[in-house]
Formats: structure tokens, sequence, C-alpha cells
């Protein structure tokens, strides 16, 4: 009784970031479950001494894109001070921070199945609470715990700081919902997904984070296709998904938001040009190493639409390879508002390259799972990080979501668990075989 209590409570201990995804105006508290799975790692790798078979390929590239970053870092004359601080750990550097999970979720020192059971319930109560008190908020005009006023209109933040925070971390979770939904037998239990997955999606909406819808619509495009594999059945319900939106959208009154996707002189908009031009700026001054890691915030810029910098401050051999080496350090959210672009900039080609491989990596692993197992749970879990991670490549057109704590959090702990799973999953079926 006290073994199985203990392993309860570790299960719990590891799937609890799954209960702080909407708090990062209170981030010690997110910290906190983060850095208490980094610690558990530790100390059964010292224990295990060993990683699952199925994230040891996975990790050798993520070692490879750590190091590169590293040496990227320093060879743009950033200091050891700062690496190790605070402040470019919360903005420059999260990068380092959010994918650990990979690593310490690799230590197969409990079962992935029932904390991945766990992490899943914690975040769809979660999410679905969060909703209904923001939809009780928002019907009654009393914006006083979950809204916020940003770029002078009402949003839903919940606990965190921004609404893009917000929404990214939503349209990933209705991901999820989607194909819990599309996937569950019981049919009562069907009826509670999709309930859920509604009520969710009205809290997406209120969010009034366009590049979040964009995001859900793409990872639902393919969770649709992944689960019908059917031309017919894909349109004829993804039509019906549409339809059914049509209300929730006027009811959130987010019809006016969705139409300035389109207006590429809203001022938002607007501004996403001007930094995307000076991000791949940069990149045609250093295309193959970039400017360095965690410079782009670094560079003055004289006046707000001036996309061209200081070039006496790069060394290098320009349009070839040329840091940025002013010793004048930024740590703020700043970004180029599209990943693609930023890794780009700081570290070039070959940076871009080795972190979309790393996904794709992820991505393959976890849908050779989803075609070769039959067992539901963790089907459902393959299809939700399918579609995370879909979800993740298109998010990032309008923000540097790669790097974004809290989307990153909820998903480096959802397909790093995806990809335990599908390991625990292959030792069963191999001592079955050997049984039969």
């Amino acid at each position: 009784m006290k073994k199985n209590l203990y392993k309860n409570i570790l299960y719990f201990l590891i799937a609890l970031p799954g209960l702080v995804l909407l708090i990062n105006k209170y981030q010690y508290v997110a910290i906190s479950s983060f850095l208490l799975i980094l610690i558990l790692g530790l100390v059964f790798l010292f224990y295990k001494k060993s990683i699952t078979q199925y994230h040891s390929e996975i990790l050798f590239v993520l070692s490879i894109i750590y190091i590169y970053f590293i040496l990227s870092y320093f060879i743009s004359n950033q200091t050891a001070g700062n690496f190790f601080s605070y402040r470019f750990l919360r903005y420059d550097g999260n990068f380092f921070f959010n994918y650990l999970p990979f690593f310490a979720l690799a230590i197969p020192y409990f079962n992935y199945r029932k904390v991945t059971n766990i992490f899943f319930k914690f975040i769809f109560f979660t999410f679905t609470f969060a909703s209904i008190i923001g939809l009780i908020e928002y019907f009654t005009k009393r914006f006083d715990l979950f809204f916020g006023v940003q770029n002078r209109e009402e949003v839903f933040l919940v606990l965190n700081n921004t609404h893009n925070a917000t929404g990214s971390v939503y349209a990933v979770i209705c991901i999820f919902l989607l194909a819990f939904s599309l996937l569950e037998n019981k049919k009562y239990v069907k009826v509670i997904y999709f309930l859920a997955l509604f009520i969710c999606l009205a809290g997406l909406l209120l969010t009034r984070s366009r590049g979040s819808y964009i995001g859900f619509i793409v990872g639902a495009v393919i969770v649709l296709w992944l689960y019908y594999r059917s031309l017919v059945k894909f349109f004829i319900t993804l039509i019906l998904m549409l339809a059914a939106s049509v209300p929730m959208i006027l009811f959130t009154g987010t019809f006016d938001r969705i139409k300035m996707i389109f207006d590429f002189s809203e001022g938002n908009v607007s501004w996403r040009f001007v930094l995307w031009e000076r991000a791949l700026y940069l990149f045609t001054r250093s295309p193959i190493f970039g400017i360095g890691f965690g410079r782009y915030n670094d560079i003055n810029y004289i006046s707000r639409s001036e996309t061209i910098p200081n070039l006496n401050l790069f060394v290098g051999y320009p349009n070839i390879a040329a840091f940025y080496m002013e010793p004048k350090y930024e740590f703020s959210f700043s970004h180029a508002h599209n990943a693609y672009f930023q890794f780009l900039a700081e570290t070039g080609i070959i940076g871009l390259g080795l972190l979309l491989f790393f996904w794709i990596l992820c991505y393959r692993r976890i849908l050779r799972g989803y075609n070769l197992t039959r067992d539901g749970f963790s089907k459902k879990v393959f299809l939700s990080s399918l579609g995370g991670i879909a979800s993740l490549f298109a998010l990032s057109l309008t923000e540097n979501y790669f790097s974004a704590t809290t989307v990153m959090i909820c998903l480096s702990m959802t397909v790093s668990l995806a990809i335990g799973l599908s390991w625990q999953k292959s030792l069963k079926d191999d001592y079955k075989k050997i049984s039969d």
C-alpha cells in the first residue's frame, strides 16, 4: 500500500506542470514545478543510469542544438554571467529552459502511461475550468479575475502576462481535446470531451489572439486528416466544425478580430513586417551561422521603422558569417514575431535547420507509434502530440513560439511523454511476443 502511495505521489509531482500552464504571471510557481521534474530526473538518472531507447536519438540531436546555440552565444561576445542569469533564461535564453523536459522525462523511473493520463486530466480540467470562469466574467461584464486590457481591448488572460501566451496554449489544448474526442469509444465520455472542447474553444476565441486561431486551425486539419484519411470524411467534418463555430464566434464577439487577420494595414500586422524585414536583413549579413544566439534584441535602431543597424558593430565576413559584437545586452520579451526568422537571424541556416530537424524527428517517431498501436489511450496521446507539433509550426509564423515558455512547457512535456509511452508500449508488445 505504501509503495503504491509513494508511486502515486511521484506521478502527481511529475504531471504537476499541467496545473500551472495558465499562471505565468506568478512564474515562480511554474518554475518550481518544472525544477522539481528536473531534480527528479537527475536523481533517478544517477540511480538508473539509463534513458529510454526511443529518447536517445532525439536527445542526441537536441544536445547538438544546445551545444551549437551555446557556442553561438559566446562567440558573439556575450558573458558567462549573463548566460546563467535569471533575466537571460527568462527572456532571450528561455529556449534552454523550455526543452529540458525532453531530458528529464527520458529516464524510465516511472510508468509513462499513468503519468501521461494524470497530465492530460490536469490540463483538461484546468483549461475547461478557466474557460467557464472566463465565460461567466464575459457575459456578466465583470472583468475582474481572468480578463485584462491589451491593445486597448478586453482579452482573456487567465493568470498569464499576455493574451498570446494564453491563446497559444489554448490552441494546443483544444487540439488535444479534439483528438481525444474523435478517438474516444465510450459515448458518454466522448460527449464530455466534445463539451470540454466547445468550452475551451470559446476560451481560445476570447483571448483575441489571431495567431492562435491560425495555430488551432492548422493543428485541427492535421488531426482530422490523420484520423479519417479520407477526403470525403475529412471535408464533411471540417465543414461541420466550421458551421458549429459560427454561433460561438458571434457570441464571443470575435468576428471582427478574425477579419483583422487579413488586414495587413492594421498596426500590429504592419509592425510585424518591420520586425521581419530586420530579421531577414540580419540573416543576409550572416546566413550560415547567424549574428549570435540571443542577439536580436541587443541591436539599436535610430527610428522605429529603420531596418538596417550600424554595420560597424558586426565582425567577420559580411554576407557569409558576421557576428554582432557590441558589449550591450538587452533582456526583454521583444523578438522578431516569427520563430523561423528569429532563429535564421540569430543562428543562421544551421541553427534553424537543426531545430526543424529535431521537431520532424519527434513527429516521425510519434507518427510511427500512432500508425502501429491499437491501444486507444496511446493513440489519443500520439494524435494529440502530432496535432500539437503541427500547431506549433503554424503558431511560430507570428511569434517566437519555438522558445515561448507557456506553450513550450506544454509541448515539451506532452511530446516527451508520448515518446516514452511509445517506448513502454513497444516493450510490452515485445514481451507478449516472447510469451506467445
